[in-house]
């Protein structure tokens, strides 16, 4: 094969063709491609031949939007001059636009123009070739693999709540509790925030139960689990631990007034219930909670449950006249 033969196909690889040298930073350009003339200044005086700055400006306006910041820092003097002393060649990935106003995806290369993997030179080809079949090929299958992903995760995700809810009432069950207790006082410690951990129990189930059938006394957790999930302070975790025994825990900042509110907002939901369906029986909770900071010696959960524990039993003197001491 002829060198002209060579000299064609090797042209007919790449989409524009520049020589830089290393010193000046002087833009020649060898060949492009008719689809890059929009890259070519109208006022140059050789369109052939280019200042860097000249040539970059220009080069710059038709990059997309998304890439220029790369190719800025990829194509400044310094920087490539540097990259080619350590590497034969250096290349970028980045969107061009075409004479026809369009981005297709191009590969931009810079490499060496002295002999054969030597790192040593003083000049620079400065290379584009068409890679937009490729790319597209390759964002698509990528965007179907992260879509495939991210559906994947969902369902993983969702199995993943499911088996740690309670199926009657959708709130967390003691592997929840155990899984999301650490999250909680982790998220506490590093943050600073105050530990909010909360105990309720329904108010004579097993009257409900012997009195008026299971199904009012499922009808009356489904009442109160629902009333604590709408009551509880923001990001709680709430566990049915039992029958009818609840637990809620949250990491808060401490100056929230959510605990605080949320008994009587319990009790007035809880009131509403009772009023919106005439049963023979009313549903009530009792509840115990406990706000403080996380510190070194911090109470193990358990602990700290037990205190809340307390409290609800205190109130549930008053208010659960089928209670079992």
């Amino acid at each position: 094969m002829s060198s002209r033969s060579i000299d064609t196909a090797i042209r007919s690889m790449f989409q524009m063709i520049v020589l830089i040298d290393d010193g000046t930073c002087k833009c020649t350009i060898i060949d492009h491609n008719p689809e890059l003339a929009n890259i070519m200044p109208d006022k140059a005086p050789e369109k052939k031949k280019l200042d860097h700055e000249v040539f970059l400006r220009s080069f710059d306006r038709n990059i997309h939007p998304e890439d220029r910041e790369e190719f800025a820092a990829f194509m400044d003097p310094q920087t490539f001059v540097a990259h080619l002393k350590k590497h034969v060649y250096v290349s970028m990935e980045c969107r061009i636009r075409h004479a026809n106003r369009k981005y297709y995806w191009s590969e931009v290369t810079l490499c060496n123009t002295t002999k054969e993997d030597s790192t040593v030179g003083n000049a620079a080809l400065f290379l584009i070739k068409d890679i937009h079949v490729r790319k597209t090929r390759e964002l698509k299958r990528e965007a179907e693999e992260r879509k495939l992903f991210n559906t994947l995760k969902d369902k993983y995700d969702a199995l993943f709540e499911e088996n740690m809810k309670d199926y009657q009432t959708g709130c967390y069950n003691r592997k929840g509790m155990k899984y999301y207790s650490d999250i909680v006082i982790d998220e506490a410690k590093k943050t600073g925030k105050y530990l909010f951990v909360c105990v309720a129990d329904l108010n004579g189930l097993k009257h409900l139960n012997d009195t008026y059938g299971h199904a009012a006394g499922d009808e009356a957790i489904a009442a109160v689990s629902a009333e604590l999930l709408k009551a509880s302070p923001t990001g709680t975790r709430i566990v049915r631990t039992g029958g009818d025994e609840f637990l809620l825990f949250a990491a808060l900042d401490k100056d929230s007034t959510e605990p605080d509110e949320m008994g009587a907002k319990v009790d007035k939901g809880l009131a509403d219930y009772n009023r919106d369906h005439p049963n023979p029986y009313e549903v009530g909770v009792s509840y115990g909670w406990i706000f403080q900071p996380v510190s070194d010696d911090l109470l193990c959960f358990d602990e700290l449950i037990e205190i809340a524990d307390y409290k609800m039993y205190e109130m549930r003197l008053t208010r659960d006249k089928y209670r079992r001491d």
